[in-house]
């Protein structure tokens, strides 16, 4: 499959309440780590290094410092149709912000429209992994499902501060 083909979109509007007083002045995605790293960074090197250069970063909360690592950190090939975008909150559905994530995706389906992928790959960019996309949009084709969601186990006590997923048998409901 070709890798031109997926359109990465990469949630970073939280606020991340838990992180105060780190997140004071800035998106909980723009908390440094490891000395100029920031959270976000993750997120983006997991896709560049999946081969997936079409990349979307939808904005809200104090989003001026992320705007500004990304631009000035992440460098693409817009002649090669290439690019990482950071898209602020547009209100385009009405007057509200986005009011979580399944929001912010509905409201930006317009970028979707505008560069009509084949596949969409939704992640955090709040979180610290490593993991290789490629992988799993693959095995998304070869199981001819309509979704592909990855998630990794937690104590049910952390629930309330996650998001859930219940997939008995392989199925999510």
């Amino acid at each position: 499959m070709a890798k031109n083909h997926v359109l990465a979109i990469v949630l970073a509007g939280g606020e991340g309440k838990r992180l105060m007083p780190l997140t004071e002045v800035r998106a909980k995605p723009a908390v440094p780590f490891g000395g100029h790293f920031r959270l976000i960074d993750f997120a983006l090197s997991n896709i560049v290094n999946s081969g997936y250069l079409k990349i979307v970063v939808l904005t809200q909360y104090k989003s001026h410092s992320l705007d500004r690592h990304i631009t000035k950190t992440w460098y693409t090939s817009p002649l090669l149709g290439n690019f990482i975008a950071p898209v602020p909150a547009q209100q385009r559905r009405g007057p509200h912000w986005y009011l979580g994530s399944a929001d912010a995706i509905y409201q930006s389906l317009n970028i979707v429209d505008d560069e009509q992928p084949e596949y969409i790959v939704i992640i955090g960019a709040d979180n610290i992994y490593r993991m290789d996309f490629s992988q799993m949009v693959q095995h998304h084709i070869d199981s001819g499902l309509p979704a592909t969601v990855a998630g990794i186990r937690q104590p049910i006590e952390l629930a309330p501060a996650l998001g859930v997923i219940d997939g008995e048998g392989g199925r999510i409901k």
